[in-house]
């Protein structure tokens, strides 16, 4: 592995640890859930726990929108650099107050933070990558992401609250710091006019100094792209933006649906309601570290075997996954069975789960959504799915807790597995290929098949 490479690596892993910076966040408050809603001092009932939850996806809605247009405006970089600050506010309003309000807040700073995370860090790997490695380096964004996930598991329900938020506010700054040494992106660099930059910065992340025809090739595609207005109308009325955008619509809407924002916010409830041998917390840091540990491989196997088949395996597979768990907690819930006996759909349920969605719809998502779109339309199409993304996580913590009590946590499993199915059997359909290809070849003959 050359130089260029090992910087490729690098930079791309240092700006992911922005999104283990906002899976902290976005995850710190799952933890410690049961211990606020029983302090007499802020006197929380299930209904505002519930509101605190999916409030954090308001902030996710509008970041998105503004980051999409800030990163044409002033660089991928300084956008990625206010996720620090952003979650850095959070924490410390949580030891300054301790309310509903401020709360609520919090969890809104925290959700734009996220947003900033989900919208432009992969914007920025998939331009200082070079193909071969996109997908590989696209798909830490998933392990950076659990990380953050395991990381609040793992202290939150052993250390009292203050000493918890303690223990995250180094995160945040610590990105800070050794972010704001990193480069802007070469496609960037190009879009500001800026070609001198842009070939020291592609000299940079390149084996050998000679990238004149790579630089070309970037030049040629920029100038395409921006020779229309990055406007959101042509996402509709471009032919390849629209089937790209529908694409990545589909797979945000498979990817949520199917109940990954509801697995991490409400692993304690999920899990004290069956007959596992370990507690609800030790529950939550087993599926936090299967996560964790199955995206390290996953990050390989995209640019391997492709987007398409990784895509359609996960879906199908979640399917199946998901079918078993709402089995388990059907028979736990409305039977008279001992639900003892059948925990082992329970398991098998998780570690399908954790396994199939962690191969392609958990990371893949973020991939798909900065190498599918061109430079001038990039940041649009990027802050339009994560908006939709944000609602969609909304709608679905909102309604977890009322389906539950209205038919048991059965039928949210049984609904993300009808999602999984039906996501599956349309990309099926839609899906092409995008591995192994330049962000200027997406046009190219792959696209015309594609539309044809």
């Amino acid at each position: 592995m050359g130089k260029g490479q090992i910087r490729q690596y690098v930079a791309c892993t240092i700006s992911q640890l922005s999104v283990m910076v906002v899976g902290v966040a976005y995850c710190w408050f799952e933890p410690i859930t049961m211990r606020l809603a029983e302090d007499p001092n802020l006197d929380l009932n299930t209904e505002d726990v519930s509101w605190l939850i999916a409030i954090l996806e308001f902030g996710c809605l509008i970041s998105p929108l503004v980051s999409g247009d800030l990163t044409n405006r002033i660089g991928r970089k300084y956008v990625i650099m206010s996720i620090g600050p952003l979650c850095l506010a959070g924490f410390i309003l949580i030891l300054c107050s301790k309310t509903m309000l401020s709360l609520a807040i919090v969890r809104i700073l925290h959700g734009l933070a996220t947003g900033v995370a989900f919208t432009i860090t992969p914007i920025y790997t998939a331009e200082v990558a070079e193909p071969k490695l996109r997908g590989r380096l696209s798909g830490t964004f998933q392990t950076t992401w659990y990380m953050g996930t395991l990381y609040a598991f793992s202290f939150g329900p052993y250390l009292s609250y203050d000493v918890f938020v303690y223990v995250c506010v180094p995160l945040p700054i610590l990105f800070t710091l050794v972010w704001r040494y990193m480069p802007e992106t070469p496609y960037y660099l190009l879009m500001t006019e800026r070609p001198e930059e842009a070939k020291k910065v592609l000299q940079y992340f390149r084996d050998g100094d000679d990238v004149d025809k790579e630089l070309e090739d970037m030049q040629n595609a920029v100038k395409e792209e921006m020779s229309v207005e990055g406007s959101w109308k042509i996402l509709f009325t471009d032919k390849v933006e629209r089937k790209a955008f529908i694409i990545v619509q589909i797979v945000s809407i498979t990817k949520f649906m199917t109940g990954m924002p509801v697995i991490v916010n409400y692993a304690l409830d999920t899990f004290s309601r069956s007959d596992t041998f370990v507690s609800a917390e030790e529950m939550s840091i087993i599926l936090a570290v299967l996560l964790t540990l199955i995206a390290v491989v996953s990050a390989f196997m995209s640019d391997w075997i492709g987007r398409k088949p990784l895509l359609l395996v996960s879906c199908f597979g979640c399917f199946v996954a998901h079918f078993l768990t709402g089995g388990y907690y059907y028979i736990h819930e409305k039977t008279s069975l001992d639900g003892a006996n059948y925990t082992w759909a329970l398991y098998v349920g998780l570690v399908m789960y954790c396994f199939f969605s962690d191969i392609g719809l958990g990371p893949l998502l973020q991939t798909l959504q900065s190498e599918m779109f061109g430079a001038s339309t990039r940041g649009v199409a990027g802050g339009i799915t994560e908006a939709f993304a944000a609602f969609l996580c909304f709608v679905v913590l909102k309604l977890y807790t009322p389906v539950n009590e209205i038919f048991g946590v059965y039928m949210n499993f049984w609904f993300y597995s009808l999602t999984g199915l039906v996501g599956g059997l349309l990309l099926l359909w839609l899906m092409y290929e995008t591995a192994g290809k330049t962000i200027g070849q997406m046009e190219g003959n792959q696209m015309k098949k594609a539309l044809a």
